[in-house]
């Protein structure tokens, strides 16, 4: 859930599994980020995920969490992820990812810092062994 207030962006994460003992667990995490509620995004960097059939609910909540650490990047400037949506079938949708990463930068030069900041190394060194397909599109927007 994403709501902005004043200038902040507050993002309630709930995770939902078992324990080892049977029992339902929530965890909720709250992110807060300061945004320009007027900026508009210069880059949009999108990235589709398909995990290894070997990943558990266990490693596909480790990489959820992963990809929330990327916000804490300068550069991002706002941050959305989730799962594919069960959508209805037509030719020109694909639901086969498991999650969606859209990122949005100032420009080309807060991407590239993007892509070398340790967070980000740090995520792809602990998290790519999961990955079964990485698909990145990315796009400039102008008026």
């Amino acid at each position: 859930m994403r709501t902005l207030f004043t200038g902040l962006l507050f993002c309630c994460t709930l995770a939902f599994f078992t324990n080892c003992n049977g029992e339902k667990v929530v965890e909720e995490t709250i992110i807060e980020k300061e945004v320009d509620a007027a900026a508009e995004p210069g880059l949009i960097h999108t990235v589709y995920f398909w995990l290894k059939d070997s990943v558990d609910a266990a490693g596909a909540q480790e990489f959820v969490d992963g990809v929330w650490q990327l916000e804490e990047i300068s550069s991002v400037k706002r941050m959305f992820v989730g799962p594919a949506a069960s959508t209805p079938t037509r030719g020109v949708t694909d639901n086969s990812f498991d999650y969606a990463l859209i990122l949005w930068f100032d420009d080309v030069a807060g991407h590239d810092q993007y892509q070398v900041d340790p967070i980000h190394l740090k995520f792809v060194a602990e998290q790519e062994a999961k990955f079964k397909r990485v698909q990145v599109y990315d796009n400039v927007l102008g008026k």
